[in-house]
């Protein structure tokens, strides 16, 4: 019985199909070509299309590029073109870099194999961090140190305050306020009258006189201003005087004083002060009112210029300490003056056992 020919034209189709199994492997690989898919069904032959040799133009992207790789088993044209495995063609780019003169970073110079751009200018000599100059010199405000400039090293007595120091005066002087060790001078105790000892200051003291004119003198412990600084002119040291030759020493209840026993005695101490400043005076009177009666009252004054003021003291049998004010009464670098302490009312009559006169803020 004869199979109805529909039948036979089907089974004839795969028989024929064979090698065009292969090509439609291969088509399915390749970049879509309607050309080339024409060729192959054309032709019948199971091998890649042609059009898969042809150089491309432009990067190959995509699953379809990867396919044609993996098909044909060497890569495209176009990928051997951007090849840069090829050493010649690597030194070819950096010999480009190096001769035009870029100062890109990373690009090495062909002649001395350093980094184009990666240094500026010499540090010019003398200046901040450069080095130093011919026989050491740097530019104004720096030393040399080690070869190369820089600011001065800090030190104490530099005249400027650096770290871990409490003060710096610009010398190197104990007792003015700042040590030579850049701490601050300590503070002197206050005198009997409450006074603070942050100056300059003489004292004279009846304890162990004989007269008027012979008291026992002391000065305040600050180097560079002692005996020799407050005489006045012509003399070594300061010196008291029985200003009207009528008063005389007495061995009173409170020990030995200075007896000035009306408003027509004084006791006037002569000094100098070349050389010197200050920011207010104090003089501090200690003693008794000799009377046993009433307080006395007394004037202190800078002899020159008559400028003083008043103080007052009890007359119980103690030491009393009374403190007066002469702000700036004394003449700064003045190398003659005096100051004077006299009864002015009250008993008139006055013990004295010591007296202080203190420059405070002083400078020298």
């Amino acid at each position: 019985m004869r199979a109805p020919r529909a039948l036979l034209l089907l089974l004839t189709i795969p028989a024929c199909g064979d090698s065009s199994d292969t090509g439609s492997a291969s088509f399915s690989s390749q970049p879509s070509d309607p050309t080339a898919t024409t060729e192959a069904a054309d032709t019948g032959h199971a091998t890649t299309p042609t059009t898969t040799a042809q150089p491309t133009t432009g990067p190959t992207t995509g699953p379809a590029s990867a396919s044609a790789t993996e098909a044909t088993g060497t890569p495209t044209s176009s990928s051997d073109a951007s090849d840069t495995s090829d050493p010649s063609a690597a030194d070819t780019s950096t010999s480009a870099a190096a001769s035009d003169g870029s100062t890109s970073t990373g690009a090495v110079s062909a002649s001395d194999g350093s980094t184009s751009g990666s240094t500026g200018p010499a540090c010019p000599e003398g200046q901040d961090g450069c080095p130093c100059g011919p026989g050491d010199s740097c530019d104004p405000g720096l030393m040399c140190a080690q070869g190369l400039c820089g600011p001065p090293a800090p030190k104490c007595g530099d005249g400027k305050q650096d770290p871990g120091e409490q003060c710096d005066d610009g010398n190197q002087v104990n007792g003015d306020g700042c040590e030579a060790n850049c701490v601050k001078t300590p503070a002197q105790p206050k005198d009997a009258c409450g006074n603070d000892g942050d100056g300059v200051w003489f004292q004279i003291d009846y304890s162990n006189a004989f007269t008027v004119s012979n008291p026992t003198y002391s000065y305040s412990p600050t180097p560079g201003w002692g005996e020799a600084q407050w005489a006045p002119a012509g003399k070594n040291w300061p010196y008291a005087v029985d200003l009207f030759n009528n008063a005389k020493v007495i061995n009173d209840q409170i020990g030995t004083v200075a007896l000035l026993d009306g408003t027509n005695k004084a006791v006037r101490v002569y000094f100098g002060l070349v050389g010197l400043n200050y920011t207010y005076a104090t003089v501090c009177v200690e003693g008794r009112s000799y009377s046993v009666g009433s307080s006395v009252e007394f004037f202190v004054e800078e002899a020159k210029t008559k400028c003083g003021d008043y103080g007052m003291m009890a007359n119980d049998w103690s030491i009393h300490a009374t403190g007066v004010d002469l702000q700036d009464c004394f003449l700064p670098g003045d190398d003659f003056q005096a100051v004077q302490v006299q009864p002015s009312g009250g008993s008139g009559s006055l013990s004295l056992k010591r007296l202080r006169v203190t420059l405070h803020g002083a400078s020298y």
